[in-house]
């Protein structure tokens, strides 16, 4: 279906898109594709739109906002002459305020179709019928209603009635105008009475403490928490409850697809599985399943990971009560997915990815505000989860962010009796048995620490890389920062740095080392011998090559009397 956006003038000189007025008048004539949870009233769809509109007319708005559409739309993709004359000083506003682009998501459907992004297998899949019924929790602050609303659209369409037992939107003290006085009307003459819950907050308490607003709510067995930008796909739920019938204490986690923020296209990689990692500096990132994990198993089949990013995942609701579900001295955003995923895998349970659940997710930078600033906001949440699950490697931590180690976080109060209480384990066999890329400079190696040149200031450095894939070790000035340029001998012979292992790779004629994952080949042993990096397989020495601050690393037959294959260990950062 075509878009076109003309503008129309409408009673009180409120300027629309035809779309918008098209869109309307279907609503009005038509019933909704899920009748068991909508009203169907003709009427209360067009007056809570007229209502937005009067309000968005008293805000000073310039933005239409989208009634409720009934018609399935196939604009997945969208194009850019799809949209009129003004788009561009349109989108230059609403992307400095929402930091996506509200006027776009004004004029795409509601109840748009999205492309079946699940591996083939999973259509063929048979669900159990006695799965438990899940209370949907989302999150918002500031959100532009369209997206919202699109969002509780996708919900309501995609999901079986009988495995929907609510909605719980909890409003986290918007400001906006349209927002505040619309949101709750809409929602009364569009849904089911009692699906969609809208609870509000009068002061701003930010994600972590929304979540948890909601869950005091739940009535179903499982929750499910979800951001407000996001669209589910077919047969979204019943994988996610699926796992959770088969193990009671785990986090079941979508695979999250991707919404673009500026087209609202819905993207995918075919065959793509998601898995996240961290570092000591506590930002998490997408990487891929190890070899070793996706051996012998099918696209369909669960894998486990190592944490989650923060959205997009069902529990049972006692088992996350009873692991403490989340901190509540964490404030607004940050760092409490880290902190869960520790608390989840240490204390006896499991976070699984399950491929056949997919979900739209729009990935932005955060447009409202951290009242305390989200540096400083971010740097309490963290202190908070490695003060009470790292033991003595929170130093690893402390190190990367100078100020830490004496913030006040806040008392952990009863948080802290949470690992004598579930029985948990250390840190250190999460690191062995789950996050195994990640290195304990000293712990793990002899020697450790920044290996410096023996002349000038310079050091290997493996340039923040966080993929898995190879890339070429480099040499840059030393920094002292642990993270990019700590490495370990370790006591197998492997040369690691953070999150990699340092492996030659021939180009040419020439061996040239490079970082890669330390567990897509066989190992390649290192030793260090009279100020010498002594490759094992091929018995070269790490040699600089260059001079001053243009130098590279290769490697070349080892000779005593040459300075630029001498390297030096410094255990400090």
């Amino acid at each position: 279906m075509r878009l076109y956006t003309r503008q129309l003038v409408i009673a009180g000189g409120t300027v629309i898109t035809a779309l918008v007025v098209l869109q309307l008048m279907w609503s009005i004539g038509h019933k909704s594709q899920n009748k068991e949870y909508s009203k169907g009233t003709k009427n209360n769809g067009l007056s809570a739109y007229l209502d937005f509109q009067e309000k968005f007319r008293s805000a000073g708005e310039s933005y239409s906002f989208q009634s409720y559409i009934n018609q399935s739309g196939y604009n997945w993709q969208i194009n850019a002459d799809d949209f009129g004359v003004g788009s561009e000083l349109r989108k230059k506003d609403s992307l400095i305020k929402y930091n996506l682009d509200i006027w776009r998501s004004d004029t795409i459907p509601l109840d748009r179709k999205v492309p079946n992004s699940r591996p083939e297998g999973c259509a063929s899949l048979k669900y159990p019928e006695n799965l438990p019924s899940a209370s949907v929790v989302i999150t918002m602050h500031n959100e532009w209603p369209s997206v919202v609303l699109r969002t509780l659209h996708s919900i309501v369409n995609r999901t079986p009635s009988s495995l929907l037992k609510e909605i719980i939107i909890v409003d986290d003290a918007s400001d906006i105008d349209i927002i505040k006085a619309g949101l709750k009307k809409y929602i009364a003459a569009n849904f089911k009475t009692g699906l969609v819950k809208l609870v509000r907050q009068e002061s701003r308490q930010g994600l972590i403490r929304s979540r948890l607003e909601g869950l005091s709510y739940v009535k179903a067995k499982v929750v499910v928490f979800l951001d407000s930008h996001m669209e589910v796909n077919e047969d979204w739920l019943q994988p996610l409850l699926t796992e959770i019938v088969k193990k009671r204490e785990i986090l079941a986690l979508a695979q999250l697809d991707y919404i673009d923020k500026d087209t609202f296209n819905y993207n995918f990689y075919p065959g793509y599985r998601t898995r996240y990692g961290f570092r000591w500096d506590m930002q998490f990132f997408e990487t891929y399943f190890r070899p070793d994990q996706t051996a012998g198993k099918a696209d369909t089949d669960p894998l486990p990971g190592v944490l989650f990013v923060g959205t997009g995942f069902a529990v049972d609701v006692q088992y996350f009560k009873r692991i403490g579900a989340y901190d509540p001295g964490m404030m607004i955003w940050g760092g409490e997915n880290i902190e869960l995923a520790w608390r989840v895998w240490m204390c006896g349970g499991q976070i699984l990815h399950i491929p056949c659940s997919h979900i739209g997710h729009i990935e932005r930078h955060q447009p409202y505000t951290f009242p305390d600033g989200r540096i400083k906001t971010e740097m309490k949440n963290y202190k908070r989860a490695v003060d009470l699950w790292l033991g003595d490697y929170k130093e690893y931590v402390y190190k990367l962010y100078p100020g830490m180690e004496t913030l006040d976080a806040g008392n952990l109060g009863n948080r802290e009796l949470i690992p004598s209480q579930l029985g948990c384990k250390n840190f250190t066999w999460f690191i062995d048995n789950i996050w195994p890329e990640l290195l304990r400079y000293q712990e793990d190696g002899d020697p450790w620490g920044m290996i410096k040149t023996s002349t000038g200031n310079m050091c290997l450095d493996n340039d923040n890389y966080v993929f898995q894939g190879p890339k070429q070790l480099l040499i840059q000035p030393c920094i002292y920062d642990l993270q990019r340029q700590g490495f370990s001998l370790t006591k197998t012979g492997q040369l690691k740095t953070t999150i990699h292992c340092v492996v030659a790779t021939s180009e040419d004629a020439d061996l040239i080392p490079f970082i890669e994952n330390c567990f897509l080949g066989p190992p390649q042993k290192w030793e260090y011998s009279k100020g010498h990096l002594v490759h094992i397989p091929s018995g070269m020495c790490l040699h600089a090559m260059g001079a001053g601050e243009q130098q590279t690393p290769v490697l070349q037959p080892c000779r005593e009397d040459a300075p630029a294959q001498k390297w030096i260990f410094e255990p400090r950062g």
